[in-house]
């Protein structure tokens, strides 16, 4: 099994980051006992890695292997 990603934005404060926007998707994966890890991307200079793993700029999203 791939290692699932869970990527978040890093303008939240270190505390509750990872459980703001994508609590839901957390929830989910924490319910399915699948094994994630979370990544955070620049809010400010997101680049065009960014953008083509999520055309619209937003968080939260998951990558699973090259999927």
């Amino acid at each position: 099994m791939s290692d699932i990603i869970l990527t978040t934005f890093d303008w939240f404060p270190r505390l509750p980051r990872g459980y703001v926007r994508d609590l839901r998707v957390r929830w989910a994966l924490e319910e399915a006992g699948l094994p994630y890890r979370v990544e955070s991307v620049p809010f400010r200079d997101r680049n065009a890695e960014a953008f083509r793993a999520q055309p619209f700029g937003q968080v939260p999203w998951l990558t699973d292997g090259t999927f």
